[in-house]
């Protein structure tokens, strides 16, 4: 009997123990970047280098978050895929002609980082609207670190 109250114990623990480490992922918006730095800094410098991919993908993800959810998502469970892989199942995107036209390679690399931070991105896109979040908010520092 003190065996199976010991690993009911054990197992209570283990549970708690794992309960604490992913609540990162259900964390508001706002702890996202402290949360994450290392993914933050790097959009940042994505953010920097394309700045009207971002605003495309940032307001896509405003307007049409499923769908934004949908390549994010989808670039995180097939790392080895890219853009044009995803345009051909989803014909019906016309947002995806105008990224395949006009920003292709920045949305490459958008796709690379969804693909080398997976914790943050899929944490972004648990909430309505995060990447747009996440791009209002680094556009806003951007803006600032340029006035001063």
């Amino acid at each position: 009997m003190k065996t199976i109250k010991s690993f009911s114990a054990i197992l209570l623990c283990i549970s708690f123990s794992f309960i604490a480490l992913s609540a990162k992922a259900g964390d508001p918006l706002e702890k996202w970047e402290k949360n994450n730095p290392d993914a933050s800094r790097e959009l940042g410098k994505w953010v920097s280098k394309h700045k009207d991919a971002a605003h495309y993908i940032f307001e896509w993800d405003g307007s049409h978050h499923e769908k934004a959810e949908a390549l994010v998502k989808w670039a995180v469970k097939h790392p080895s895929e890219n853009l044009a892989k995803f345009h051909r199942q989803h014909k019906d995107w016309p947002e995806l002609d105008e990224i395949e036209k006009t920003h292709k390679r920045a949305f490459e690399e958008f796709l690379i980082w969804c693909k080398n931070y997976t914790d943050a991105a899929n944490a972004l896109m648990e909430h309505p609207n995060g990447l747009k979040w996440a791009g209002d908010h680094l556009w806003r520092e951007a803006r600032e670190m340029k006035e001063e």
